[in-house]
């Protein structure tokens, strides 16, 4: 997938998440029981398209404003927003007289906005213009009333929405704000929206500087080739070995050409290169020995001589030289130059004479000059597999992206993340710790290919490579972990022996950190590691925070925003698969149709914060009484829905009774005393002979029986009978 495409999915998904809102809210309108006016409902509708299409966000919030004055009746309107990481907001978005206040600046406790922010709370002001909390310093505060709401983002005050009025006469404030604190939810998702949309089309641009910087590596590689092939040209007239030289670019061509080329050109018999790998020099190339040591260890043999003492030797009698090695007979001489890669002697050139031909310094002198070109040819060896390297880690780093950006279920990201970077710097362990700000702490999700599993464990900020990568939010290499001394004490039989660590953060946040690992004490972690792991990682970041919003999303476009509960239409999704379940293994089912008496007398009485408060008590109950593998939805309003797996007439009977004492012995606290409240239960059994047709059948026996309860006197348990065709029900 391309970059355009992969920013036109994430564009799609956003206007996803709106459209469900505004299903949301078009389903509220057609709700049972709403107390908002048809007015309302067809204003949040307007809303919900006018933004959907807006991922500006100036364009953004300016429709924000304008529908918030809309709905709040007035022409005066206006929108603070936090700056990010400081403690001032600034307006933004002002419409009416209040616009002569774009540009203002507060702090938390100022005015009736920064009190807002401070407090989380709504507020009014009926009487702005005598109110003494009120800004003199802003252009335009002659208003006669004000209301400021929150705008709130993962709980945390980002912004806030404010209108004003000429005069309080007529302003419902209750209503007026009840509306708003609605409109600001929607507002506070639109904000995010669009801030996601420019923090995807930065990370466009950032990697369309990326491609940049690639196609102008790719562009300096053609310019080195050409280089180096006018190099060859001009080192012709040097002779054919050293044109030849300068046409290769990889250490094992220059090696054989370098070999071969002295041998025709020069007519030497017998000629080699050795390079030393830590304690043994080993043979790059050969011609003329019939018979040649493959290994050589350090300080055997002239050619060892030659490497440590950073010299050139001439050995015009080699009979008369003890560290001479005979890999053949008759050889009379020998010339050893050393190699060099950027001034460091990495190996040596070697040419033997037989049959009494001696060497002399001409020799020397030649093998010595041309040792130069071989050095010139090895540094730019060098630089071109660096290069090559470079841009073959950019193309795996962008091939990875697409991998763990195209999974939105949290653990494949983690594990697919894990997989990656231990591939992209070639470790043998890997493991994934994620930031838990309740306890300030990392929790290990995943480890691979380590001693112990680790998933579940927690590390302090500091404690370990991982802890410590996140507390001081930078990569941290440890050689030989099992000996160092910050090592976790949760990890002190892992063998482990050299470990990379860098944090997961998402700008100033800490997201989590991640480790690679090796048990050879060999495999050294160099800082191309860690540049290449620092860049994986900031990638990794962005897929795990679309992981944790799919996740989040996921989770509200099943639930009950009020109650915490399943809605109405994920219950019936997963009711039907459950009476499937139940009537493929003719196991009993049982439907509990709840509903709380005289509720709308609690909302008027009490008003609908007590009434919400109710609902949220009510629901706490059945999640404490039910089993965990209960169904348990809010059906529409103040009911609610159950349906318990495996359960007969004795069982549903038991629970409901039990659920309706509890609720008849729980009351809310209010300012005018405690409220109770009691419900009305119907029941419904899914059992032999097991021929209803259908989950919603079981469901109207339910309901059937609950409006018997209702019309016997509240209250009450009523349970629907199968021999009961009428629709009749007795009670328990």
């Amino acid at each position: 997938m391309s970059d355009a495409e992969a920013l036109q999915s994430e564009n799609e998904a956003l206007k996803a998440r709106i459209r469900e809102l505004e299903r949301r809210l078009t389903e509220a309108r057609t709700a049972p029981n709403r107390r908002a006016s048809e007015d309302d409902a067809t204003a949040f509708h307007q809303t919900a398209l006018a933004i959907m299409n807006r991922l500006d966000l100036n364009n953004v919030l300016e429709a924000i404003v304008a529908h918030a004055a809309h709905l709040a009746n007035t022409t005066h309107g206006y929108l603070y927003l936090r700056r990010s990481d400081t403690d001032v907001m600034d307006m933004r978005f002002c419409t009416g007289r209040i616009a002569l206040n774009r540009g203002s600046v507060i702090e938390p406790g100022e005015g009736i906005s920064g009190r807002v922010w401070q407090s989380g709370e709504p507020m009014m002001v009926e009487n702005y213009r005598m109110w003494e909390g009120r800004l003199d310093r802003l252009e335009e505060t002659d208003f006669g009333a004000m209301i400021a709401v929150p705008l709130k983002s993962n709980g945390a005050v980002i912004g806030v929405l404010g209108v004003a009025y000429d005069t309080p006469d007529g302003v419902d404030f209750h209503s007026i704000t009840t509306l708003l604190m609605r409109f600001a939810d929607l507002a506070a998702i639109a904000i995010d929206n669009a801030q996601l949309y420019t923090k995807a089309q930065t990370e466009l641009a950032e990697r369309v500087r990326r491609e940049a910087e690639l196609r102008d590596t790719t562009q300096h590689l053609h310019d080195l080739y050409t280089v180096v092939h006018q190099q060859a040209q001009e080192l012709r007239l040097l002779g054919e070995v050293r044109a030849t030289l300068a046409r290769e670019i990889s250490l094992p061509s220059i090696f054989r050409a370098v070999v071969e080329s002295i041998a025709s050109t020069f007519g030497y018999t017998q000629v080699c290169i050795y390079l030393r790998e830590h304690d043994e020099l080993v043979l790059q190339h050969q011609v003329g020995y019939h018979f040649i040591y493959e290994r050589i260890p350090v300080g055997v043999g002239i050619i060892s001589r030659t490497i440590l003492s950073e010299r050139p030797t001439l050995v015009a009698d080699v009979s008369a030289d003890p560290d001479f090695l005979g890999a053949i007979d008759g050889v009379a001489s020998e010339v050893c130059v050393p190699l060099r890669d950027r001034g460091k002697v990495i190996g040596a050139l070697n040419i033997e004479s037989q049959h009494g031909v001696v060497l002399t310094d001409d020799d020397l002198r030649l093998m010595t000059e041309l040792a130069e070109h071989i050095n010139v040819a090895i540094d730019r060896a060098g630089l071109y597999e660096q290069l090559w390297r470079h841009l073959q880690q950019l193309d795996a780093l962008y091939g990875i992206m697409g991998d763990i950006t195209g999974n939105l279920h949290l653990d494949t990201v983690l594990t697919t993340i894990v997989e990656r970077m231990m591939a992209l710097v070639r470790a043998k362990h890997g493991a994934l710790a994620l930031y838990n700000a309740q306890n300030n702490d990392l929790l290990v999700h995943l480890s691979i290919n380590m001693d112990y599993d680790y998933a579940g464990v927690r590390l302090a900020l500091g404690e370990g490579a991982m802890g410590k990568a996140a507390l001081k939010r930078h990569p941290v290499v440890v050689y030989d972990y099992r000996s160092w001394h910050e090592r976790s004490l949760q990890c002190e039989a892992e063998s482990t022996a050299n470990v990379l660590a860098v944090p997961l953060l998402a700008g100033a946040e800490l997201i989590g950190a991640m480790s690679a690992g090796d048990s050879d004490l060999k495999r050294i972690f160099t800082e191309d590691d860690v540049r290449l792991l620092s860049m994986f990682a900031q990638q990794a970041t962005i897929a795990i925070k679309n992981a944790r919003l799919f996740a989040e999303v996921q989770h509200l476009a099943i639930t009950d925003p009020l109650m915490g509960i399943y809605n109405r239409r994920y219950f019936l999704v997963a009711a039907r698969r459950e009476f499937e379940r139940a009537r493929r293994h003719r196991h009993p089912l049982a439907a509990i149709l709840a509903d709380l008496d005289d509720f709308k007398r609690i909302n008027d009485v009490y008003g609908h914060p007590i009434g919400d408060r109710m609902l949220q008590m009510v629901s706490t109950v059945f999640r404490r009484e039910l089993r965990s593998g209960d169904l348990l939805a809010r059906y529409g309003g103040e009911e609610i829905i159950a349906l318990l797996p495996e359960t007969n007439h004795e069982g549903a009977a038991r629970s409901v009774e039990r659920l309706r004492l509890i609720l008849a012995q729980t009351v809310v606290a209010t300012n005018q005393g405690d409220v109770g409240v009691t419900a009305s239960f119907g029941v419904a059994i899914f059992a032999e002979p097991f021929d209803l047709p259908n989950v919603e059948q079981l469901i109207t026996q339910a309901d059937q029986a609950l409006l018997r309860a209702k019309q016997a006197g509240k209250n009450r348990v009523e349970v629907w009978h199968e021999k009961d065709h009428v629709g009749q029900s007795r009670s328990v």
